[in-house]
């Protein structure tokens, strides 16, 4: 009887330290959340155009978040028929002019809604106020929606990035969605499946533990 239960209890501590192990080895993930910066009300009221300008908006990180990862471009474009959908994209620092990526050609393929542009392969980390422009290559197409209620943010202009002005009949409807890390708060951060990946163990301990029981109790009638 206590010759069956020794022999089985190396086997189930050695069970418990491949498990310990495991999860020892499992990789952290950390939860990240992405927020949305706009000044438009979602709904265009009129929209805007340029004979080969810019159009941008200035961006302002949330109150007390000193950098964030860009991660998408959104830009509304509303446009029957144009002639031509294509726009460059720029991505500005403080300074309107100041690149912080390679401006590339983006086809506003949607009309009547936002087209995301995914600048999360760019590894921008954008700080304090950054814009985000798009430059016509055809003059006036595409046209871009413009929120014209109440109230005004002014964070939209027009021109060159030399001699940007205020567009003070609306706002464009030109969004910026960033990526926020978490604050470091100590402990390890355990990925969502880890459960999953520990079940499979936990149930063969729980069988290795049930089948030492009944061998002991078995030979305890014999």
């Amino acid at each position: 009887m206590l010759t069956m239960t020794t022999r089985k209890l190396p086997l189930i501590l050695l069970l418990m330290m491949v498990i310990v192990s495991t999860v020892s080895f499992l990789p952290v993930q950390e939860a990240r959340a992405s927020v949305e910066l706009a000044y438009d009300d979602g709904s265009w009221d009129t929209v805007a155009g340029g004979p080969n300008d810019f159009l941008t908006v200035r961006f302002s990180l949330p109150s007390g978040m000193s950098s964030a990862k860009l991660l998408t471009a959104r830009i509304y474009r509303h446009d029957v028929d144009p002639s031509s959908t294509i726009v460059e994209i720029h991505v500005w620092g403080s300074t309107p002019g100041t690149d912080l990526i390679t401006p590339f050609n983006y086809d506003l393929a949607v009309d009547n809604a936002f087209n995301d542009v995914d600048l999360s392969g760019y590894n921008v980390l954008v700080s304090g106020d950054f814009y985000i422009a798009i430059k016509y290559l055809t003059q006036y197409n595409p046209s871009i929606g413009l929120d014209t209620n109440a109230p005004i943010d002014l964070r939209s202009y027009y021109g060159y990035p030399a001699f940007l002005t205020s567009m003070t009949s609306g706002d464009l409807m030109i969004r910026a969605v960033i990526e926020v890390p978490p604050a470091p708060v100590g402990g390890v951060v355990m990925p969502t499946n880890t459960l999953a990946i520990l079940a499979p163990f936990a149930a063969l301990a729980g069988l290795v533990a049930v089948v030492s029981a009944v061998v002991v109790v078995k030979k305890r009638r014999d």
